[in-house]
Order: structure tokens, then sequence, then C-alpha cells
């Protein structure tokens, strides 16, 4: 930038004078990028600046709060059934594989039992039908048989052959019946899923009754933790394995970051520090700077000279002595500098500001 000095002589010069006086401003003068002229009486110093290529970044700062990554909430899938026992309390530690919670599943399970016995019964008693179902089988085959024989053997095999079916029609109705009750007992067990600590607990849990999908235990893992900012627009552009840099608010530490979760319906962005410091206490809160769009190596303009009008945007060149209202086309509004696509070119001098 460089500095220049100018006297004027107080005047306003309209673009198209002569075109209005004569013949009104024809289509050509219509698309002329200079709107107006302006001279002034007094002297002025201005700053002055060119276009240039540079890279154009524009960032947002978001929120973000330290708090624990890996979580997991445990809901019974069932509902309208007592919880009969917690096993843990909130600060326990759990391992994977952990039982947690139960629901009454008392009956259930006593049932299964006894239908259980009833099926080794039967298979029992099917074993033995077939048995003798093989032995007047062979009877009626014997050479010489008398038919009143023959007709007695026929009975008794109808009759076993109706037994065996009964045995065999109860038992498939009590494996049905089994298989559906060791689901809700699979169902009414909660079991940990990670390693962690109990968090979380439904206040007067066991003795109550279950509502299907209701969190009533959470476990943490607080040996992995991250900042986590909840923005609707910055989950739009932000993308996974982005780096940035966080700043906590009260001292002012750095630190280096990746994105490595976004959820979209949750509006939830999660930033996993690069190097974990495990002096940071959950709460801590901080703000990030998520680049929004970049445009590398084009024409720009400071953000400080360039202005917005009602449909357009424009700034200010000098034109001799003259300074002229021109209107220009952009690109990427950065945080520092506006990219310029058309209206101005490297040799016009543009008006920074006064001095």
């Amino acid at each position: 930038m460089k500095k220049l000095s100018s006297k004027l002589i107080k005047s306003t010069a309209i673009l198209c004078m002569s075109a209005v006086l004569f013949t009104g401003c024809g289509p050509a003068e219509e698309d002329s990028r200079s709107i107006t002229i302006v001279r002034e009486s007094v002297e002025n110093s201005y700053e002055f600046t060119h276009l240039e290529k540079r890279d154009v970044i524009k960032t947002e700062s978001v929120s973000c709060t330290y708090s624990q990554l890996m979580q997991e909430d445990l809901a019974f899938p069932v509902s309208d059934k007592t919880v009969a026992y917690v096993y843990v309390n909130e600060g326990d530690e759990v391992k994977v594989g952990d039982l947690v919670a139960k629901l009454d599943v008392e009956s259930l399970e006593s049932d299964n039992v006894q239908m259980r016995e009833q099926l080794e019964r039967n298979d029992l008693l099917m074993a033995q039908a077939d048995e003798m179902i093989a032995f007047y089988e062979k009877k009626i085959e014997t050479p010489g048989i008398s038919l009143s024989s023959k007709e007695s053997y026929l009975s008794k095999l109808q009759k076993l052959r109706e037994k065996r079916r009964t045995y065999s029609d109860e038992n498939d109705f009590n494996r049905i019946k089994i298989s559906a009750n060791e689901q809700q007992i699979e169902a009414g067990s909660l079991y940990a899923g990670m390693d962690g600590n109990i968090s979380f607990i439904k206040d007067n849990l066991e003795g109550n009754t279950s509502r299907a999908g209701e969190t009533v235990i959470t476990i943490l893992n607080a040996s992995v933790c991250g900042f986590q900012a909840m923005d609707r627009k910055a989950v739009e552009y932000v993308k996974l394995g982005d780096r940035v840099q966080i700043v906590t608010s009260l001292v002012g530490d750095v630190y280096d970051a990746t994105v490595t979760s976004i959820d979209v319906d949750k509006s939830k962005i999660v930033f996993e520090l690069d190097q974990p410091d495990y002096s940071i206490t959950v709460g801590t809160r901080g703000t990030v700077n998520i680049v929004q769009g970049e445009a590398d190596g084009v024409l720009s303009l400071p953000k400080s000279c360039v202005f917005e009008g009602d449909d357009f945007w424009f700034t200010y060149v000098l034109n001799g002595s003259v300074k002229e209202m021109r209107k220009i086309d952009i690109g990427l509004i950065g945080n520092d500098y506006v990219e310029v696509t058309g209206g101005i070119s490297a040799d016009d001098v543009v008006i920074l500001r006064k001095s």
C-alpha cells in the first residue's frame, strides 16, 4: 500500500452525464461498473491497495465442552415388568459382560424348568411308544397270524401312534413357549457393553416397573475424552478428519484436535485431542475455529474496502484524481479478505481508507 495526497475541487460528476443531457443512458452505459464520481474540496490522504493473489479463508467460532466420549445408556426392551435386582451403585467400576440389573422373571424361569422336565418325560414316552410300535408292526407281518390277532395289533398300533403324536405335539408347543420365555428372560437382564464406571442409575429403580427404551443405567469410560460441540450450522460443512485448534475459555490453553464424529440429526460434533491431556476437567469449555470456506490463490481485496449495496457489491477506485465507486463481482467472503471475480483489474488503484 502507498499514500497519496491531492487537493481536489469541490463538485460531483455523475456517470453518463453527456448521455443524460443528450440521449439518455443506453444499454452499454447500463452495464458500466462505474456508478458515481466524487470530488472533495479538502486535502485528503488515502491508503491504496491493488488486487492480490492470496488464500481467502472463512472460519466460524464454535463453542465446545470437554466430556467423556464413550458412553453407554442401558434400557430394558420390555415394559410392565418389575425390576427385581440392581447389582451396581453409582461410581462402581464394571467390565464388559457384567450383569448390572434384572427384571422379575422367576415365574418364566420356573415355567421353563417344568416344561423342560416335561420334554424329557415326553421324549422317554415317545421312545417307549416307538419300541412298542415296532414290536406290533413286526407281529402283524408274522406269517400265519390270525385275523383276530392282526386286528388286535392294528388297534394297539393306532392308539400308540396317537399317543406318540400327542407327546410330539406337546413337545413342539413347549419348545416354542420355552424359546419365547428365554427371549423375555434375556431381555430382562442388562449387561455392561463396555468397560467403565456407573454414572447414572434411575431413582428407585429396584422394585419399579420397566418402560421399554427408557434409560435406567449409564456407563461412562473416563479414559476416552474430548470436546463436543452442538451446532446446527457447523455440522453442515465440517468434515470427518478436519484438523482444528481448540482454545479453552478460562486458561487459554490451545489443543490440536481432529473431527472424529458428526451426528447431523443431533447437531453434534466430536473433536478428539491429538495428544490426550488428562489434567483437563470434564465440563471445561472452549472455542474452536472451523473452516467454513476456503479459496486458494485467488484475486482478492481486504474486507475493509469492499461494501454491499442493495443488490450488488462495490469498492472505491482512484480514477486520475477522482474517487470512483466501482461495482464488482465477488466470490468467497473470508475473515479478512474477499475474493474478487470481476469488475476491476490488477492495474486499478483501490482506495483502502482515509489515514
